[in-house]
């Protein structure tokens, strides 16, 4: 697994695990701090590229109006996806 695929995979099972909880919309401070009591620290824009980048992936999507994400229901990491989303961008 690339070093990129990794950290995508990171931030979705963090943005899981907060779903998991109840939570049903989040903002990227959520996920950075989920990540850091898991000793996992990211920066708050690492999280946003990630979050961006599942976004393409049709795993969370943004609600604008609030400025809010939310996990789609049934979404499932796939590592050949992300390589391939990247590919295309």
């Amino acid at each position: 697994m690339s070093e990129q695929a990794r950290r995508t995979k990171t931030v979705f099972d963090a943005v899981a695990a907060l779903g998991q909880a109840g939570t049903e919309s989040f903002r990227p401070g959520d996920v950075t701090t989920h990540l850091r009591a898991e000793g996992t620290p990211y920066g708050a824009w690492e999280v946003r590229g990630e979050l961006s980048n599942l976004e393409r992936l049709g795993l969370v999507e943004l609600d604008e109006e609030t400025a809010s994400w939310r996990l789609v229901n049934g979404a499932s990491f796939s590592i050949d996806a992300a390589n391939a989303a990247r590919e295309r961008s």
